[in-house]
């Protein structure tokens, strides 16, 4: 039998999902991953304390089943009894403490949990956060086994979900049904999560039947996509950014002045015709339109001349010359990053920035220099975990989070307290004003150019039902049953 048909065979069975990706996760460990694709993975197998309605309005029962504080540093967590992971071990209070340890090592999650009963934690901050529950409700706090947190090799992926791992290689991933799901059973046998080089072959793959969902549509296979019969394709807002990464701790991108001439240099009305084939929002400030908090600062102009001045100003009258580091690897608010690259390059060479692309060889290999602030600008971007604004400003522009989410390297003692004060907040109008204060530093700074936010499109074939992606672009599949 050829491999094509095995797949077409495969993709038709009425109780297996295959999911379209264009890259592999960077890792099935959800305390140590930090991309979309790991996302879209272990959210199917391992389950947070608290998740949030659909619509992202307020915070709702999943592995905890009631929370309280009243002062946002000690929350007590009461937990769902008779739940088991998938290798058997109990869910209970220390399975909780076991897990926040893990989480304080690889995330640095900044606090302790405790038991107090049977099915009781108290989990006590390093300082009041009010942003905790939308924290906790992400997929890389997912619960894991104390039993593989223990291990001394690498865990496997073991949690409490509707779908548990049956086999992962490169290019493959396979999740059978959980048939002791606390939530009860799914009508699906098992997901597939295959991966298709660019956006081309995961349409063509889509379009034939090879694929039955993905979330990885780029903005140039929507207008492909659209109109097909048996294809639905569905947009929502996006709580996204992709912005132009340069290196703060490097010569000469430490000077303010030659951050803000790289975002005057910059066309982000063409970027969006180009790159997005229309599909997006021009960026003004690190926080999507649509996020609350979110301020109306000024819009960030194509100004040359401005720039010109400014790289003047900072010594560099004759322009300088440094590296864009990109990769072939597409995300949802980096549909074409190649493409999107060679764009600003063209717009900063009109500057006198003479930019020469390098190209990684993978999304790890980018990801991992990137964090460690292996390059002089990159090409980046991030898709909200949670619906609070502190989840886009304390990952990518407070200080301790160099080395891991705020890959620029920015670090700014006057940022860092205003997202201190904000997370100590209880009221949300105060936050807000914290956070819009945040955003005026942020232009002043400029630690990175903000480009576009990008709509975000699932498409599947017509024979789907039962799918619901949640506010921040992740789909569920625990009711998704295929039917013609």
């Amino acid at each position: 039998m050829s491999t094509l048909l095995l797949l077409l065979l495969l993709a038709s069975r009425a109780d297996t999902l295959v999911v379209g990706l264009t890259s592999d996760p960077v890792s099935l460990d959800p305390h140590r991953a930090t991309d979309l694709v790991s996302a879209a993975v272990v959210s199917n197998v391992c389950e947070p304390l608290v998740r949030y309605r659909p619509d992202g309005s307020r915070p709702e029962a999943a592995l905890a089943t009631s929370w309280a504080t009243s002062d946002s540093r000690t929350w007590t967590f009461t937990l769902r009894q008779g739940v088991r992971f998938h290798d058997g071990t109990l869910f209970d209070a220390a399975a909780v403490v076991a897990n926040m340890e893990s989480l304080r090592r690889q995330r640095s999650f900044p606090g302790r949990a405790s038991r107090v009963g049977p099915f009781v934690v108290a989990i006590t901050l390093d300082q009041p956060n009010a942003a905790l529950l939308a924290t906790l409700s992400q997929a890389f706090y997912g619960m894991q086994s104390p039993r593989e947190l223990g291990s001394r090799r690498a865990p496997r992926l073991v949690g409490t979900g509707p779908f548990r791992l049956a086999a992962a290689r490169p290019g493959r991933i396979e999740l059978a049904a959980n048939p002791d799901y606390w939530g009860g059973p799914t009508r699906l046998r098992g997901l597939v999560f295959r991966v298709l080089r660019g956006q081309a072959a995961l349409a063509a793959a889509l379009s034939s039947g090879e694929v039955d969902v993905t979330a990885a549509v780029g903005q140039d296979a929507v207008d492909r996509l659209r109109g097909q019969p048996g294809i639905t394709l569905d947009s929502q807002t996006g709580l996204n950014i992709a912005f132009l990464c340069p290196n703060n701790e490097r010569r000469p991108f430490d000077d303010g002045r030659v951050r803000q001439a790289l975002a005057r240099a910059i066309d982000r009305r063409n970027l969006v015709r180009e790159a997005l084939g229309g599909h997006g929002l021009r960026a003004r400030n690190p926080l999507p339109p649509t996020l609350w908090g979110y301020a109306r600062t000024k819009e960030l102009m194509l100004d040359r001349p401005a720039a010109r001045r400014l790289l003047a100003e900072a010594g560099y009258a004759k322009g300088f010359d440094a590296t864009l580091l990109a990769v072939d690897a597409s995300r949802p608010y980096l549909p074409s990053p190649l493409k999107l690259a060679a764009l600003i390059r063209d717009d900063l060479a009109q500057v006198g920035v003479r930019t020469r692309l390098e190209q990684a060889r993978g999304w790890k290999q980018y990801l991992d220099r990137v964090t460690r602030g292996d390059y002089d600008l990159a090409l980046l971007g991030w898709q909200a975990d949670t619906i609070d604004p502190n989840d886009f400003l304390s990952a990518l522009l407070a200080s301790d989070s160099v080395g891991a989410t705020n890959r620029s390297r920015y670090r700014s003692p006057r940022m860092d307290g205003l997202l201190k004060q904000a997370r100590q907040q209880a009221d949300q109008r105060q936050r807000a004003a914290l956070y819009r204060s945040a955003q005026e530093l942020f232009q002043k700074d400029m630690p990175w150019v903000p480009l576009y936010h990008v709509p975000l499109f699932t498409a599947f074939r017509r024979t789907v039902h039962g799918l619901s992606v949640d506010s921040t672009g992740l789909l569920r599949y625990d009711k998704a049953w295929k039917q013609e």
